[in-house]
């Protein structure tokens, strides 16, 4: 049984991408004319088409204490012009059978999704920040255990009609609304249920098909039509853009002025944000009447379990199809997780799926020896061999590993103040 175990140590500043990490070519759409939003998943670059308009509002999915209401801010847009859009204002009403006039509302009283968290749309955006119990649309009833809705919203749909809106209760596990026109006739009552755990961050809803709206699971990133702030010479101004966000819990990092193929992912761990729009829409540029994509930026992105990934945008085609090819690299699962030995930081095994050669990374406080075990399911150890681990940044690459079968592998890195342990897989 071979015992190779082939070291070295790089600098940060040296150390480019993975050896043998896997580098594919994938699209990724809005639809022609931006008429669609385009659900991703990092695993294997598939994609789920969802028409524009097939939801007019969000409801937060993530657990029973994050209670965010968005309105769907996309439009499609046929020559350079957008198609009608939803707008909602706050008319500073508090009382839902009070008339509201259309000709009062003012462009000052607009609500836009603020793109940071799954946890906080638009309706949210007018709660008293120093009322940790006031959600925006409603606040916690400590009696009642439940929150309940106080303020009454406009919305305008996309056929123009205006309708108002007030959020009756959440209770955990559902939301109840009630709109009427502005009049207060044609009152309906609505139900939307939570789904924790079915790999959205939010829960759809469409005016014109109630509750039975596709909603795209288990995506990372979303490619569609939102709302952003835009300097135009003297201020900043609400603005439709067709750009990227991503679900919740991934993180990401923007690396600008770089060589996308050599930058070192170890340079922008402590820059990964979970703000949604850090890809954004500036990935593209508009000259005259033709896109561009940099050159010089690259984005990582990882993933709750760890994985990181690193993308480099290399075309936009516009309007015409609203798809943009980006060329995507699996660099492992990097883990800063409690199971680290003190001292230990910022785990990356690599590539995973192995054919032949296994890298591990990682940041050590401290130079010690370490010993390396790779073990099968079954718990028989098939490799092992030793290191020395220096001060700062260590990559160990096990070269010449004996013949495996196909199958789940644990990597054991042992050290004298404690262990941990990754999951291999090993494909041929």
């Amino acid at each position: 049984m071979s015992k190779c175990l082939s070291l070295f140590f790089a600098l940060p500043l040296l150390f480019a991408a993975p050896l043998n990490a896997q580098t594919s070519t994938y699209q990724i759409s809005a639809g022609a004319g931006y008429a669609q939003s385009g659900y991703y998943k990092l695993a294997d670059g598939t994609s789920q088409q969802v028409a524009y308009d097939d939801w007019d509002l969000a409801f937060s999915n993530l657990g029973i204490n994050d209670v965010g209401i968005f309105f769907n801010e996309s439009t499609a847009s046929s020559m350079g012009q957008a198609t009608p859009a939803i707008e909602v204002y706050d008319p500073f009403v508090f009382d839902f059978s009070e008339n509201i006039n259309s000709g009062d509302l003012t462009d000052d009283q607009l609500l836009y999704n603020p793109e940071v968290s799954w946890a906080e749309g638009a309706f949210n955006t007018v709660k008293d920040t120093l009322n940790p119990l006031d959600h925006g649309w409603g606040a916690f009833n400590d009696f009642t255990q439940m929150i309940e809705g106080y303020r009454v919203f406009v919305i305008k749909l996309r056929n123009g009609q205006y309708r108002k809106i007030i959020f009756d209760t959440y209770d955990g596990s559902a939301y109840t609304f009630r709109v009427a026109d502005l009049d207060g006739s044609n009152e309906q009552s609505h139900t939307v249920n939570n789904n924790f755990g079915n790999g959205s961050p939010v829960v759809y809803f469409s005016f014109a098909n109630g509750t039975n709206v596709t909603t795209p699971t288990g995506w990372d990133l979303v490619f569609c039509r939102y709302i952003t702030p835009l300097f135009d010479g003297t201020g900043y101004l609400p603005h439709p853009v067709t750009g990227i966000l991503v679900s919740d819990g991934i993180q990401t990092a923007k690396a600008t002025g770089v060589d996308p193929a050599s930058v070192d992912y170890h340079d922008y761990l402590d820059s990964l944000k979970t703000r949604l729009d850090v890809i954004g829409h500036d990935w593209k540029v508009l000259s005259g009447f033709n896109w561009s994509v940099p050159d010089d930026v690259a984005y990582f992105v990882k993933k709750p379990n760890g994985d990181l990934y690193k993308l480099v945008f290399i075309a936009f085609a516009g309007s015409g199809t609203g798809t943009g090819t980006l060329e995507q690299t699996y660099l492992g699962q990097l883990s800063s997780a409690p199971d680290l030995p003190a001292g230990i930081q910022e785990v990356l095994v690599y590539p995973n799926p192995v054919a032949e050669k296994l890298s591990v990374s990682f940041v050590a406080e401290r130079s010690a020896a370490a010993s390396l075990r790779l073990f099968n399911a079954n718990g028989q150890l098939v490799w092992e061999g030793n290191a020395h681990v220096q001060t700062g940044l260590n990559v160990l690459e096990i070269s010449n590993l004996p013949a495996l079968s196909a199958g789940s592998y644990f990597l054991n890195v042992k050290l004298p103040n404690g262990q941990f342990s990754r999951t291999v897989m090993v494909g041929r």
